[in-house]
């Protein structure tokens, strides 16, 4: 094998029981493999002796950094990245789930030409150890299928990962949220042809799992963040469309409330127009324009407003003039529905170039 410098990075926060046996693993290829490996250790500030422990170690492959401002498994790998000096970088967990033994075949990968080489469950020859339970097992399962609009990789959820310094340097504005940073490397860093090592995938033995409800949370965050990447028009488009709908029950909604609140029933009408309108622009700006949400939101509103004021009357004078001969919540319902029509393309385009620009 050629021997390109090879640095592991490690994000770790409370590994200090697992951390022994990883690097006792990592000098043993060291010794076999792979004489010019370093070790980048990205602690987030653990107070649980990892400090001492290297120190005491004295090894002079291994840097520490201690992270005391910002926390976060990807972040922590990104700032592992900067500081890595190789030509080949590979990131593994400190838990002990995976095999160091695999980097060898993954490095060897990358020096075959593939872009970036993932440990992989779910490939041929990859295993997971018994113990993880069905509702982890489907965990993993949807995660992989969510991922399926960046990329066909079998196990997108691993977090073993093998590529060049060059690959990451050439990343196109990284912004990782959670815990899945292979995804956002495969997609950011546009790599075409990415291998699949097989690896077996060992249940933590040491230390608490970090798999929260709130990891998971940060995962379809994370996704929402991908999608905004790869089909920005598509995801603002569908957005504004979705929360268009929403307005419309809300308009609804209103006007069964205000209609009680006025004799003539043009005021009601008015008042549940102006509440809708409000209720899209504010998810609008938030979801829909999201790349817009640091200019003015006065000058923002007052535009969205303008634009949006056609399908806003139309609506307007249709349930004002059925409401003379029908009951109010059927007049605003004909009369969203005719507003929506015509107004939701046109509002997006004319929103999307004048109201919200980037």
């Amino acid at each position: 094998m050629e021997q390109n410098k090879v640095t592991v990075v490690l994000p770790t926060y409370e590994e200090f029981d697992s951390l022994p046996s990883l690097i006792e693993a990592l000098q043993l290829l060291r010794i076999d493999n792979l004489p010019s490996l370093q070790l980048i250790i990205v602690d987030d500030n653990s107070n649980d002796g990892t400090e001492k422990l290297i120190s005491d170690m004295n090894h002079d492959w291994i840097q520490l950094i201690v992270r005391k401002q910002d926390r976060g498994l990807s972040s922590a790998v990104i700032a592992g990245l900067e500081k890595a000096n190789s030509t080949i970088c590979v990131v593994m967990d400190a838990d002990g789930s995976h095999p160091a033994n695999s980097i060898p075949a993954m490095v060897q990968a990358i020096e075959n030409g593939a872009d970036f080489a993932v440990g992989s469950r779910y490939v041929t020859g990859g295993t997971t150890e018994d113990g993880w339970g069905f509702l982890r097992w489907l965990n993993s399962k949807i995660a992989t299928i969510m991922a399926r609009p960046f990329t066909k990789v079998l196990d997108p959820m691993s977090g073993f990962l093998a590529f060049k310094k060059s690959t990451f340097e050439n990343a196109e504005s990284l912004n990782p949220v959670g815990y899945k940073i292979g995804l956002e490397l495969i997609v950011k860093c546009k790599c075409n042809k990415v291998v699949e090592v097989p690896i077996h995938f060992s249940t933590r033995q040491l230390g608490e799992s970090k798999l929260t409800l709130g990891v998971q949370l940060e995962y379809l965050q994370h996704v929402i963040r991908l999608l905004r990447f790869t089909h920005p028009k598509f995801v603002s488009f569908f957005t504004f469309a979705t929360v268009g709908l929403s307005g419309a029950f809300v308009y609804l909604l209103s006007l069964k409330l205000t209609a009680t609140l006025f004799t003539d029933a043009w005021k009601g009408i008015a008042l549940a127009v102006f509440i809708a309108m409000t209720w899209n622009f504010l998810w609008d700006r938030k979801y829909a324009f999201w790349y817009a949400r640091g200019n003015n939101i006065f000058l923002q509103y007052f535009g969205f407003v303008l634009v949006c004021s056609v399908g806003a009357l139309t609506n307007f004078f249709i349930t004002k003039s059925l409401s003379e001969s029908n009951a109010i919540l059927y007049s605003g319902f004909i009369g969203v529905v005719v507003g929506s029509v015509i107004g939701i393309t046109f509002n997006f385009i004319v929103t999307r170039l004048f109201v919200f620009k980037n």
